[in-house]
Protein backbone atom coordinates (compact mmCIF):
# COMPACT_ATOMS: atom_id res chain seq x y z
CA UNK A 1 0.00 0.00 0.00
CA UNK A 2 1.45 3.36 -1.03
CA UNK A 3 0.06 6.22 1.01
CA UNK A 4 2.00 9.13 -0.54
CA UNK A 5 5.33 9.83 -2.21
CA UNK A 6 6.71 11.08 1.14
CA UNK A 7 5.24 8.33 3.33
CA UNK A 8 5.23 4.89 1.78
CA UNK A 9 3.90 1.74 3.41
CA UNK A 10 4.99 -1.68 2.21
CA UNK A 11 2.57 -4.38 3.32
CA UNK A 12 4.13 -7.77 3.91
CA UNK A 13 1.67 -10.66 4.24
CA UNK A 14 3.69 -12.70 6.74
CA UNK A 15 3.90 -10.04 9.44
CA UNK A 16 2.34 -11.10 12.71
CA UNK A 17 -0.12 -9.27 14.90
CA UNK A 18 1.38 -8.13 18.18
CA UNK A 19 -1.05 -10.16 20.28
CA UNK A 20 0.12 -13.71 19.58
CA UNK A 21 2.64 -15.67 17.53
CA UNK A 22 1.71 -17.49 14.36
CA UNK A 23 2.79 -21.04 13.53
CA UNK A 24 6.19 -21.29 11.86
CA UNK A 25 4.78 -21.95 8.39
CA UNK A 26 2.80 -18.71 8.59
CA UNK A 27 5.82 -16.50 9.23
CA UNK A 28 8.63 -18.04 7.14
CA UNK A 29 8.59 -17.96 3.33
CA UNK A 30 9.73 -21.59 2.95
CA UNK A 31 9.82 -24.76 5.04
CA UNK A 32 13.62 -24.68 4.85
CA UNK A 33 13.74 -21.15 6.31
CA UNK A 34 11.42 -22.25 9.10
CA UNK A 35 13.59 -25.25 9.97
CA UNK A 36 16.79 -23.19 9.87
CA UNK A 37 15.29 -20.48 12.08
CA UNK A 38 14.03 -22.99 14.62
CA UNK A 39 17.44 -24.68 14.62
CA UNK A 40 19.07 -21.30 15.25
CA UNK A 41 21.18 -21.35 12.10
CA UNK A 42 20.08 -17.89 10.96
CA UNK A 43 21.98 -16.24 13.81
CA UNK A 44 24.77 -13.72 13.37
CA UNK A 45 26.70 -11.28 15.49
CA UNK A 46 27.66 -11.22 19.17
CA UNK A 47 25.07 -11.20 21.91
CA UNK A 48 23.46 -7.93 23.00
CA UNK A 49 21.20 -6.99 25.87
CA UNK A 50 18.30 -4.59 25.95
CA UNK A 51 18.96 -1.09 27.20
CA UNK A 52 16.81 0.32 29.99
CA UNK A 53 13.49 1.84 28.95
CA UNK A 54 13.84 5.22 27.33
CA UNK A 55 10.61 7.21 27.61
CA UNK A 56 12.55 10.29 26.53
CA UNK A 57 13.27 8.93 23.04
CA UNK A 58 13.24 12.00 20.85
CA UNK A 59 13.36 12.02 17.06
CA UNK A 60 15.01 15.44 17.20
CA UNK A 61 18.15 13.70 18.44
CA UNK A 62 18.40 12.07 14.98
CA UNK A 63 17.65 15.12 12.82
CA UNK A 64 20.07 15.16 9.90
CA UNK A 65 20.36 11.36 9.98
CA UNK A 66 18.31 8.61 8.39
CA UNK A 67 16.76 6.49 11.15
CA UNK A 68 15.86 2.81 10.73
CA UNK A 69 13.56 2.18 13.71
CA UNK A 70 12.63 -1.50 14.05
CA UNK A 71 9.93 -2.77 16.43
CA UNK A 72 10.30 -6.42 17.43
CA UNK A 73 9.40 -9.02 20.06
CA UNK A 74 10.96 -12.29 21.18
CA UNK A 75 7.93 -14.35 20.09
CA UNK A 76 7.99 -12.93 16.56
CA UNK A 77 9.28 -15.44 13.98
CA UNK A 78 10.23 -12.93 11.27
CA UNK A 79 12.11 -10.89 13.89
CA UNK A 80 14.61 -13.77 14.08
CA UNK A 81 15.35 -13.14 10.41
CA UNK A 82 15.50 -9.35 10.62
CA UNK A 83 18.33 -9.10 13.17
CA UNK A 84 21.08 -10.39 10.85
CA UNK A 85 19.85 -7.85 8.28
CA UNK A 86 19.92 -4.97 10.77
CA UNK A 87 23.36 -6.02 12.04
CA UNK A 88 24.62 -5.86 8.45
CA UNK A 89 23.35 -2.34 7.79
CA UNK A 90 26.43 -0.70 9.29
CA UNK A 91 28.60 -2.89 7.05
CA UNK A 92 26.61 -2.08 3.90
CA UNK A 93 26.37 1.64 4.72
CA UNK A 94 29.69 2.42 6.46
CA UNK A 95 30.38 6.01 7.46
CA UNK A 96 26.88 7.04 6.47
CA UNK A 97 24.34 9.09 8.35
CA UNK A 98 22.28 5.98 9.08
CA UNK A 99 21.19 5.24 12.66
CA UNK A 100 19.63 1.86 13.45
CA UNK A 101 17.61 1.31 16.62
CA UNK A 102 15.65 -1.82 17.53
CA UNK A 103 12.73 -1.37 19.93
CA UNK A 104 11.65 -4.44 21.92
CA UNK A 105 8.00 -4.57 22.97
CA UNK A 106 8.17 -7.70 25.15
CA UNK A 107 6.47 -7.45 28.53
CA UNK A 108 9.03 -9.87 30.00
CA UNK A 109 12.58 -8.49 29.99
CA UNK A 110 14.07 -11.97 30.47
CA UNK A 111 12.53 -13.12 27.17
CA UNK A 112 13.98 -10.10 25.38
CA UNK A 113 17.42 -10.72 26.85
CA UNK A 114 17.28 -14.43 25.86
CA UNK A 115 16.31 -13.44 22.31
CA UNK A 116 19.15 -10.92 22.13
CA UNK A 117 21.66 -13.44 23.46
CA UNK A 118 20.73 -15.69 20.55
CA UNK A 119 20.00 -13.23 17.72
CA UNK A 120 21.31 -9.82 18.80
CA UNK A 121 24.39 -8.03 17.64
CA UNK A 122 25.59 -4.49 17.13
CA UNK A 123 22.20 -2.72 17.00
CA UNK A 124 21.25 -0.40 19.90
CA UNK A 125 18.16 -1.69 21.71
CA UNK A 126 15.38 0.23 23.46
CA UNK A 127 13.12 -1.71 25.81
CA UNK A 128 9.46 -0.61 25.47
CA UNK A 129 7.47 -3.04 27.63
CA UNK A 130 4.72 -0.44 28.12
CA UNK A 131 4.29 -0.12 24.35
CA UNK A 132 4.43 3.68 24.50
CA UNK A 133 6.85 4.02 21.58
CA UNK A 134 5.00 1.39 19.56
CA UNK A 135 1.73 3.24 20.14
CA UNK A 136 3.36 6.57 19.32
CA UNK A 137 4.39 5.19 15.92
CA UNK A 138 1.14 3.27 15.31
CA UNK A 139 2.84 -0.15 15.32
CA UNK A 140 0.39 -3.04 15.38
CA UNK A 141 2.38 -5.83 13.69
CA UNK A 142 5.73 -7.45 14.36
CA UNK A 143 8.18 -6.72 13.04
CA UNK A 144 7.58 -3.22 11.77
CA UNK A 145 10.46 -1.10 10.50
CA UNK A 146 10.00 2.62 10.11
CA UNK A 147 12.39 4.61 7.95
CA UNK A 148 12.60 8.22 9.00
CA UNK A 149 14.20 10.83 6.77
CA UNK A 150 16.78 13.44 7.72
CA UNK A 151 13.96 15.94 8.32
CA UNK A 152 12.30 13.70 10.92
CA UNK A 153 9.38 12.64 8.71
CA UNK A 154 8.30 9.02 8.34
CA UNK A 155 9.11 8.02 4.78
CA UNK A 156 8.66 4.23 4.62
CA UNK A 157 6.96 1.65 6.80
CA UNK A 158 7.85 -2.01 6.27
CA UNK A 159 5.42 -4.45 7.87
CA UNK A 160 6.97 -7.88 8.30
CA UNK A 161 10.43 -8.94 7.21
CA UNK A 162 11.26 -10.87 4.05
CA UNK A 163 14.89 -11.76 3.24
CA UNK A 164 14.08 -11.67 -0.48
CA UNK A 165 12.98 -8.02 -0.11
CA UNK A 166 16.24 -6.78 1.41
CA UNK A 167 17.28 -5.16 -1.92
CA UNK A 168 14.09 -3.06 -1.69
CA UNK A 169 14.79 -2.18 1.95
CA UNK A 170 18.37 -1.20 1.01
CA UNK A 171 17.06 0.89 -1.91
CA UNK A 172 14.78 2.83 0.46
CA UNK A 173 17.70 3.49 2.81
CA UNK A 174 19.97 4.53 -0.10
CA UNK A 175 17.30 6.89 -1.42
CA UNK A 176 16.98 8.62 1.95
CA UNK A 177 20.75 8.79 2.48
CA UNK A 178 21.15 10.56 -0.88
CA UNK A 179 18.63 13.26 0.04
CA UNK A 180 20.12 16.39 1.56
Amino acid sequence: MLSSPRNKTVDCPNSTAAAEPLPCHAVYPTRRACILAVAGILVSGPAATAAPPNPDFDLADYRGKVLYLDFWASWCGPCHLSFPYMNGLTTRFPGSDLAVIAVDVDHDRAKADAFLKRFGGNVPILFDSSGKLATRFGVKEMPTSILIGRDGSIRYIHKGFFPEKTPLYDAHITELLHER
